[in-house]
């Protein structure tokens, strides 16, 4: 389980920084988020259905490798994946 969530979160990584999205983000991005941040934590959610945006953010922000709460983050990268059916409101609703 934790090398799936670890080889998930090192790809969700390297997706953002390599893959053109709604918003794009580099290295550099990445790194002014993390510089000096203290410890990371670590989250990945799938889902599919009716509820899948809410219920991916959910499994994430849960996640096993979380460990403390997420509310004490000082920065935040995440990535949201879909098909081409995603809309910006189920992105929108998960980024707040």
């Amino acid at each position: 389980l934790a090398d799936d969530v670890l080889r998930q979160g090192v790809q969700g990584i390297s997706d953002i920084i390599t893959i053109p999205g709604l918003v794009n983000v580099d290295f550099a991005d990445v790194k002014a988020v993390m510089k000096d941040s203290g410890t990371a934590m670590l989250g990945v959610g799938v889902s599919s259905g009716k509820n899948r945006a809410e219920e991916a953010a959910e499994q994430a922000t849960l996640a096993p490798l979380i460990g403390s709460s997420i509310q004490s983050a000082t920065g935040i990268v995440y990535n949201i994946t879909g098909g081409k059916d995603i809309t910006l409101q189920e992105v929108n609703r998960v980024s707040q």
